[in-house]
């Protein structure tokens, strides 16, 4: 009996796997897809944004129809996400453009270096901003200055993203027929799950500090009030421009994530 119980856990995860690999090849077609149908420059927003909203609801377990959804989400967020994510999209782009003309030319080595960081830098942030934006409710204006806030202040969180960046690079390189099918929707699954995973755990290190006991509640003048630490999570919230924090340099917990969207 035992055996039979195990045969059917492999034969589900073996399910569960094929189904990410169905949806990541088929949300890398659709971003391609309407990515073209957007001109590149317009639809490359809203593509990634869709996919980020997609991805986002089948790790909470939703049921999602891809391409009805994909196309609907589209032509919903397609002011919105160009507004948001744009920008930060067609910065990558001339950044690795510049990168790639000064490789080829005589740029000195420390322009090349600067402009390769800042490329970097950009592609991760348009990552984190997408992700930003179909998890949370923020003004419109406050997307890119939170997650720029954000990254810095979790460099190593950034990190990762990268590695996970220079796999599916990697697994490319050694294996170019995956490029066509699954490395943009490879890494738009990836990136989303990650930011996820970190927004999730910064929302709780957040919900733990403002339940810490004030020095007032232990009666003692002498402890040092609680207050998140320099080098961790800035918290995103939704009253982000409305009610800052008394803690200075530090963004409000995120209180309204957005689970419309």
């Amino acid at each position: 009996m035992s055996g039979d119980g195990g045969s059917v856990g492999w034969a589900l995860r073996l399910h569960a796997a094929c189904e990410w690999i169905w949806f990541t090849a088929l949300i890398n077609l659709l971003w391609v897809t309407f990515t073209v149908a957007g001109l590149i420059v317009l639809g490359a927003a809203p593509a990634t944004v869709t996919a980020a909203a997609l991805t986002r609801r089948r790790l909470r377990g939703d049921r999602v129809r891809v391409v009805r959804e994909f196309s609907r989400g589209w032509l919903t967020e397609f002011t919105a996400a160009n507004v948001v994510v744009g920008p930060a999209q067609v910065a990558t782009a001339l950044l690795l453009l510049g990168t790639t003309t000064q490789m080829l030319g005589s740029a000195p080595a420390p322009v090349v270096i600067a402009t390769g960081f800042g490329f970097v830098f950009a592609f991760l942030l348009t990552a984190v901003l997408a992700t930003l934006y179909v998890n949370y409710d923020l003004p419109r204006s406050r997307y890119l200055l939170v997650a720029s806030r954000w990254l810095l202040a979790n460099l190593i969180h950034g990190v990762l993203l990268a590695v996970a960046a220079l796999a599916i690079v990697v697994a490319s390189f050694f294996l170019p027929g995956l490029i066509p099918v699954f490395a943009v929707g490879a890494w738009l699954v990836v990136s989303t799950a990650l930011c996820l995973g970190f927004f999730a755990a910064n929302d709780r290190r957040v919900a733990e500090q403002d339940s810490a006991p004030s020095p007032q509640e232990h009666g003692s003048s002498s402890t040092t009030p609680v207050s998140p630490p320099a080098s961790s999570s800035a918290p995103l919230s939704a009253t982000a421009a409305r009610a800052p924090r008394a803690h200075a340099g530090v963004e409000p917990h995120l209180s309204h994530p957005a689970s419309a969207r």
